[in-house]
């Protein structure tokens, strides 16, 4: 009976020198998880930390576009005619005496182009650019058919009074420049346009 005393009192020592020993090394591991994930966490913020710095600096600019994303396009200012020199304009590519009732392009006059066609409105949309809506009269006694009319809404870029580019709404272009009547064949050298040019 003694000996069995001795026995289990030094099997009870070592349990409990285990349980203690289990007890420390699983305080060890739970204390020493957060001191493992801290550098995870610190290389986390880190990583995010250059981003927000970004986005910081970024701030600024995006808040000068949106700004300037919100302010509206000025207004086209209209004017009461286009700036150039009233007379005939031939295409571009035709010298000014050659030119055949094919290349004599517009009668640029006080009131539209050619004789049947009317500025009705006239916007200055830029520095040299210019949105024309005119009014033509199409056929009549002149045509040997009815008489009618079309509107239509034409760009034209005028870098200079004797030249201009125009844009038709159907998106075909033509380019013309000045020449003086003098300069023309036979067939405009005589035409009175005087009326129309004043």
């Amino acid at each position: 009976m003694t000996k069995t005393k001795l026995f289990l009192v030094p099997a009870v020592l070592v349990l409990a020198g285990l349980t203690t020993a289990c007890g420390s090394n699983a305080d060890t591991a739970e204390a020493a998880a957060p001191s493992e994930a801290a550098p995870a966490a610190a290389v986390d913020a880190a990583a995010s930390a250059p981003a927000t710095e970004d986005a910081a600096s970024a701030s600024p600019a995006a808040t000068v576009e949106a700004a300037a994303a919100s302010v509206p396009a000025p207004a086209a200012a209209t004017v009461a005619a286009l700036p150039l020199r009233r007379g005939y304009y031939v295409r571009s590519e035709t010298p000014c005496n050659r030119a055949s009732r094919a290349d004599v392009f517009s009668l640029v006059t006080r009131t539209g182009t050619n004789l049947n066609c009317t500025f009705k409105k006239i916007e200055q949309t830029g520095a040299t650019t210019y949105r024309v809506t005119e009014e033509c009269s199409d056929g009549g006694a002149a045509w040997g058919r009815e008489a009618g009319t079309e509107t239509s809404t034409s760009t034209y870029e005028i870098p200079n009074e004797t030249s201009y580019r125009v844009t038709y709404e159907g998106g075909s272009e033509a380019s013309a420049r000045y020449c003086a009547q003098s300069s023309m064949s036979d067939d405009y050298r005589d035409n009175d346009i005087s009326d129309v040019i004043r």
